[in-house]
């Protein structure tokens, strides 16, 4: 699946973004009918999704649509091995709504059930355990939550 991002700046400037990587832009004041041209090719391209973004203009005079993109995506983009709802709705907005997908997700609450000390740094350290340890023919279940929990207690 890829996603194109479409920013558009306060001053109507609009600039098309593909998984992060530029694409094309106009200046202000040009008309946006070139990019809607491209829009609507790559979106009949099967899995392709469309993010649109309102973003101000940097005040600054030197500004490259690179700065814009940054702070547009870097608010946007959780750590590879975050262990979050951020992390996972990003991960999944990546896909169309009606995509097929099955999985399983465990929160905070279900570490507590296992022990109730555990402070959300442990919460947080046991979720990377898992996560970096996990084995698909052996899932996530409560045997493996308590085996992540063990590992950060000792």
């Amino acid at each position: 699946m890829q996603k194109l991002t479409r920013i558009t700046l306060s001053t109507g400037e609009m600039a098309l973004y593909l998984d992060g990587g530029y694409l094309t832009s106009t200046e202000s004041g040009d008309q946006a009918d070139g990019l809607d041209d491209i829009i609507t090719g790559l979106l009949s391209i099967p899995g392709m999704t469309l993010q649109d973004i309102d973003a101000p203009c940097p005040v600054h005079e030197d500004w490259c649509w690179n700065d814009v993109a940054d702070g547009v995506f870097a608010a946007r983009r959780p750590d590879a091995g975050e262990c979050t709802v951020a992390a996972f709705t990003d991960r999944l907005s990546r896909y169309p709504a009606d995509a097929l997908c099955c999985g399983t997700f465990w929160l905070r609450e279900d570490f507590l059930a296992l022990d109730a000390s555990l402070t959300d740094e442990q919460i947080g350290l046991a979720m990377e355990v898992a996560q970096d340890s996990h084995d698909a023919n052996t899932g996530y279940n409560w045997e493996y939550l308590r085996f992540a929990i063990e590992s950060i207690k000792s």
